[in-house]
């Protein structure tokens, strides 16, 4: 909670909404989800050994839909303001391909 409340500060100091929870979740699909009726994020427990950088942009990602709800260019044009939006995503991208691999590589 403490690394949203600084997310929101930093980079959307507009918003009112505030989580009510963030969990750690086992998802395969997903690397967060959020509910906004009642306010809770989840957070996929595949990024709990990742970077800082990767974690927090996660966050900040379902911060968002506690406002915006679907992926469209208002939810891109917030989702822009976080600095590392790149790296991170290059991150999750990499993580992606060597699950990939890593899956039909393994001897049998």
């Amino acid at each position: 909670m403490e690394i949203a409340l600084g997310l929101l500060e930093e980079y959307l100091p507009d918003f009112y909404e505030r989580p009510t929870s963030i969990t750690w979740r086992s998802m395969n699909e997903r690397w967060g989800s959020c509910t906004t009726v009642d306010g809770t994020i989840r957070i996929s427990e595949r990024l709990i050994n990742a970077p800082e950088y990767v974690l927090n942009y996660i966050i900040f990602h379902e911060l968002i839909h506690l406002r915006v709800h679907a992926h469209d260019e208002s939810f891109y044009h917030l989702l822009n303001r976080y600095s590392d939006q790149n790296r991170a995503e290059a991150f999750l991208e990499g993580y992606e391909l060597g699950v990939q691999t890593g899956s039909t590589n393994q001897p049998s």
